[in-house]
């Protein structure tokens, strides 16, 4: 008799809500049984009519395990009532009635039949993790439900607010939330007592050491970033622990599925199995204890520039460390071990990031267009940004997959059943009408896989040269990953002999073909001979370290880098071509290009042969060229550097102070809108090549132009250069900011008989007056002239008069000063 647990309590009150509404979620934490329980009650109490029960996996493991355990628990096998089907493996058989599938799947098989005909509910499992394929299949699905009422959709989570899913899915009378208590057992929680600076498989070898040492019983669950770190710490850990009777045991998404089996299968003694976060949620480690939690992740980023995807080290979330926590108190009082302290915990952010905003959103658009939707007007759990959903529909269009009006071409329909990325469904169309599947799967496999001959110089990124050896024995080679990717080709080779070539391959002959189709934006090209530097015909930069690879070839991988670092993608497999073969292959455009040169500071022209960003021949230009093409490139030049292509000599400046003064003072006149000597340009370039003619420019003169006669003698009379002096002279005068009055500096004797303070602006702002001393420094300043006669001026005289005895100080300034006669030369 099968055991007891949690959430049989509330499959009663699940069933009633269903049969109200065919809409539920189901809130239950780990252990309390909801991934072998509720599926299997939709069946036996009707709930699903006569048709199949589809409930969905974020995980292949977990997909398979939970198959399993239910099948185990109803007493029959696997293929038979209770199957499964995940990427590349499928127990399914025609008496199988609940069926456990990953979330892509599951889409495709909405792509193949909408309505899901023969299929009576639909659970998705751990929708907290919301993953890109579960925020899509909820989303589809309730458009379903529109159509078929019948069809009865459970959502089941273990930590998750329930409002937005509820009001996603119509409200409280539309979805109801059932919830169930847990089975577990209390986990205490310790913390570093200070930071650890060790190498993360160090850190996690030392916790796993301390917590055996602490607990007398149950095996050891610890959480590491990724398959490299398990590695190391499985082998800084085997040899101590296994004089103890203690087996460690790796357990991630690379393993073959006997291995992974083997980490999840009840042992007798005390076991440490070394995880990544594919044992977070739906996998169930019997007799686990105690849990190490190295608290980080490699989380993916999609780079849309390069188009890859970034895997990021970075600190899990808080949801995300109490689930990998609570794995600790299933069978008993447990004890997780988190490898950072309380003060850094307060640091962590409280929920995992959606996928929908860091993934590849490619294939997820090529769904939605499948579905006859249109992605930016979809009705997302949580929609995207749209510069995202863009840079998808930009590299769909570049497969092919998409034609000129955003639709779906026959390449683009036939890549929407794949179980692979667009990019790598393309590569597989186009290898089966060109003749050579064998080979393009062989390096689809090389670049999904890690490079089995890492590391070996000899060979450099030479992609050709790993496909002649992947089939030898011998050499030096890691086996492991050799396996890998043996098997990964076959996969490959299996789906793509199920293809059916399309109409526009029919021309491709070779692999070289096939990879400017599926690789369109990863041709590169040294920037220099021999440089490490690359362009990619994508329009971003990349890094080479193999110098024997040539000057031209297609990036079949690359790597993205840590992130925050400057450094650009790196190639990490490559496929050597000649620039000869790529002209020839490849759609190229030839034409004219006129560009702005920064380093000459001048336009150039050059007829320009290139494979969208990247130049693959250069030659002369024919002709003059069109002079207001060359106009418009240097003046968009000038607009974001107009300090380096603009020198307003002193009268223009001085033009221009007087012409801001006046739109201040006189704004009823209509002054032309100058915001800068960049609004100049337009008329400035015509004619000109470089920031060297416009440096020539008359500034001045064109302002003048700008101005017009009649605005230009306005500016004349009310903001005159020069103002008439009473002994014959013209004083200049001085404008500064647009508020400020303008200033008239001349010598006391020259501004003798000038009684009245001179005004501008047709009378409305004085002129500030600096009297000056013989010496040229001011002895007074004012705006009332009159006064300063009538008053100062006596006090002025007596000082400087002293000074300088040979000049004429006579006592009323408000005479002017006889002229001066020239003496005659005999």
């Amino acid at each position: 008799m099968r055991p007891s647990l949690p959430v049989d309590d509330v499959l009663d009150e699940l069933e009633a809500a269903l049969r109200a509404a065919p809409r539920a979620l189901v809130v239950a934490p780990p252990g309390s049984g909801k991934t072998t329980r509720v599926s299997p009650a939709l069946l036996d109490r009707g709930l699903a009519g006569d048709g199949r029960v589809l409930l969905l996996q974020p995980r292949r493991v977990a997909a398979r395990l939970a198959a399993r355990r239910i099948a185990s628990e109803r007493g029959g096998r696997v293929g038979g009532e209770v199957g499964y089907q995940v990427r590349f493996d499928r127990r399914i058989s025609a008496e199988t009635r609940l069926e456990v599938l990953t979330e892509g799947l599951l889409l495709r098989r909405l792509q193949a039949d909408p309505l899901l005909e023969g299929v009576g509910a639909v659970v998705l499992d751990e929708v907290h993790e919301r993953s890109l394929h579960v925020d899509l299949a909820l989303a589809l699905l309730r458009e379903v439900q529109e159509v078929r009422e019948d069809l009865v959709l459970v959502i089941m989570s273990a930590t998750v607010d329930p409002g937005p899913f509820v009001a996603f899915l119509g409200g409280p009378a539309a979805c109801a939330v059932v919830e169930a208590s847990g089975r577990t057992w209390p986990v205490a929680l310790r913390h570093l007592p200070r930071p650890d600076t060790r190498r993360i498989p160090e850190r996690v070898a030392s916790g796993v050491r301390q917590v055996l040492r602490d607990t007398a019983e149950g095996h050891v669950l610890a959480f590491l970033p990724g398959a490299g770190e398990i590695a190391a710490t499985e082998e800084l850990l085997r040899d101590g622990l296994r004089d103890g009777g203690v087996e460690v045991l790796p357990l991630h998404g690379r393993l073959p599925g006997a291995a992974q089996d083997r980490a999840l299968a009840p042992a007798s003694g005390r076991k440490v199995v070394l995880a990544t976060n594919i044992a977070e949620t739906s996998v169930t480690l019997p007799g686990v204890r105690a849990v190490v939690d190295s608290g980080l992740a490699r989380v993916p980023h999609f780079l849309p520039a390069w188009g890859l995807t970034r895997l990021s080290l970075q600190p899990v979330a808080l949801d995300s460390a109490d689930q990998r926590a609570g794995r600790a108190g299933r069978t008993g009082p447990g004890l997780c071990l988190r490898l950072w302290t309380a003060a850094e915990e307060a640091s962590r952010a409280e929920r995992t990031e959606p996928e929908v905003h860091r993934v590849d959103l490619a294939g997820t658009v090529l769904e939605l267009l499948a579905w006859g939707a249109v992605p930016e007007d979809f009705g997302w759990l949580e929609a995207p940004a749209s510069g995202r959903l863009a840079a998808a529909r930009a590299h769909l269009a570049d497969l092919g997959a998409l034609d000129a009006r955003g639709q779906l071409t026959e390449v683009g329909r036939q890549l929407v059943g794949l179980p692979t990325s667009p990019r790598l469904g393309r590569a597989l169309l186009a290898a089966r009408a060109a003749g050579c599947l064998g080979e393009v799967a062989s390096l689809a496999a090389l670049s999904e896989a890690r490079d089995p001959w890492e590391g070996d110089g000899a060979l450099g990124l030479d992609a050709a040269a790993r496909v002649s050896l992947l089939d030898q024995r011998g050499g030096r080679v890691h086996r492991g990953r050799l396996a890998r990717v043996r098997e990964v080709r076959e996969q490959l080779l299996r789906l793509g002999r199920r293809l059916d070539p399309v109409p526009e391959d029919a021309a491709l002959g070779d692999v070289e073909d096939v990879l400017l189709r599926a690789w369109p934006d990863r041709v590169a090209r040294r920037r220099h001979a021999g440089s490490e530097a690359l362009l990619l015909s994508g329009g971003v930069g990349a890094r080479v370290e193999d110098p024997g690879l040539g000057e031209v070839f297609v990036a079949l991988d690359l790597d993205g880098g840590r992130a925050g670092e400057r450094a650009e993608a790196r190639v990490r497999l490559a496929w050597p071509l000649t620039l000869e073969a790529l002209t020839e292959r490849a759609t190229v455009s030839e034409a004219e290009e006129v560009s702005f040169d920064p380093q000459r500071e001048a336009v150039i022209r050059r007829r320009v042969r290139r494979l969208a960003a990247l130049e693959l021949e250069v030659h002369p230009p024919e002709g003059p060229g069109d002079p207001s093409e060359i106009a418009a490139c240097l003046e968009a030049a000038a607009r974001a550097a107009p300090e380096r292509a603009l020198r307003p000599d002193e009268e223009a400046q001085g033009l221009m102070a007087r012409l801001r003064f006046l739109q201040h003072h006189l704004p009823e006149e209509p002054w032309p809108e100058l915001p800068g000597w960049e609004a100049l340009l337009p008329e400035l370039c015509w004619g000109q090549r470089s920031f060297a003619e416009l440096h020539r420019a008359d500034l001045a003169r064109a302002l003048r132009g700008r101005l017009g006669h009649d605005l230009g003698r306005l500016l004349d009379a009310e903001a005159p250069e020069r103002w008439p002096l009473p002994g014959g002279s013209r004083g200049r005068l001085s404008y500064g900011g647009p508020e400020e009055p303008p200033v008239l500096a001349a010598r006391i004797q020259q501004l003798m008989g000038l009684t009245e303070t001179p005004r501008v602006a047709r009378g409305r702002v004085p002129v500030v007056v600096h009297l000056l001393a013989p010496n040229g420094r001011p002895a007074q300043v004012t705006q009332d002239l009159a006064g300063f006669w009538a008053g100062s001026y006596a006090e002025v005289r007596k000082e400087l008069r002293g000074r300088y005895p040979k000049h004429p100080w006579p006592e009323d300034g408000t005479v002017p000063l006889p002229p001066r006669r020239r003496r005659s030369r005999s």
